[in-house]
């Protein structure tokens, strides 16, 4: 009897190959989330992040921890590449806010909680909620893109550039849909929707784009999607 070695056979050792995959990913998600909520992708001028004992300007490929506290002077500007989908917080100058991710009803939501100042939020076809809530308002979005702003006196103003945002009034216990395109002011009367002005969305200014590119292997002829992302500012 010849010894030697034993070659598994293909479909076992596809299954092997797929379940080391899927693992790996599911590694890589769980590391990403138990070290932090996101990535400094860009930051320029004054921009501070605080947590515990930690108390230090933002720098780009910074690892942001949830429950940070993090301030924009009237020179900063900051974008957040949130984990583990890429979903992003463009910081505007002038604003303060704290980011953490929450559990509500037993599902991951990402929070921005508003002090002052204004966040462009954007989301991935398949992103954890992001929410953005101050004293008087919450509001929650799963897909799109949109701005959100509040002042001192806890009015909060919503701009959805693309997609939907669910927009919950304490204040009155009344909860509205806004929609791509429109703007939303919530305060102590309530919330008053309108048509957004073309000034005003261009104003979000963030965009982001996805340009999807199909390969074929010749010789099995299956098709690989590879996703690039661009982006550009008006």
């Amino acid at each position: 009897m010849k010894k030697g070695i034993h070659k598994l056979p293909s479909t076992i050792l596809k299954v092997i190959l797929s379940l080391t995959f899927v693992l790996g990913i599911a590694n890589l998600y769980a590391q990403s989330t138990a070290l932090g909520i996101g990535v400094v992708k860009y930051s320029k001028g004054n921009v501070h992040v605080t947590l515990d004992t930690l108390d230090q300007d933002l720098k780009g490929s910074d690892l942001i921890a949830s429950g940070s506290a993090i301030t924009s002077g009237p020179d900063g500007k900051a974008v957040i590449r949130l984990l583990p989908d890429n979903a992003f917080i463009d910081i505007r100058p002038r604003s303060a806010f704290l980011l953490k991710r929450v559990k509500q009803k037993g599902k991951a939501i990402r929070r921005v909680k508003m002090d002052v100042g204004e966040v462009v939020l954007g989301l991935k076809k398949k992103s954890e909620p992001i929410q953005c809530e101050n004293s008087l308002t919450q509001s929650t979005a799963t897909t799109g893109r949109f701005a959100c702003r509040a002042d001192e006196k806890g009015t909060q103003i919503i701009l959805v550039q693309d997609g939907e945002v669910v927009v919950y009034n304490r204040a009155k216990d009344i909860t509205t849909t806004v929609r791509s395109g429109q703007k939303a002011v919530s305060d102590q009367n309530g919330i008053k929707v309108s048509d957004a002005s073309d000034s005003e969305l261009e104003d979000v200014g963030f965009r982001q784009n996805t340009l999807e590119v199909d390969f074929v292997n010749p010789e099995t002829e299956e098709f690989t999607t590879l996703e690039v992302e661009y982006e550009a500012n008006f």
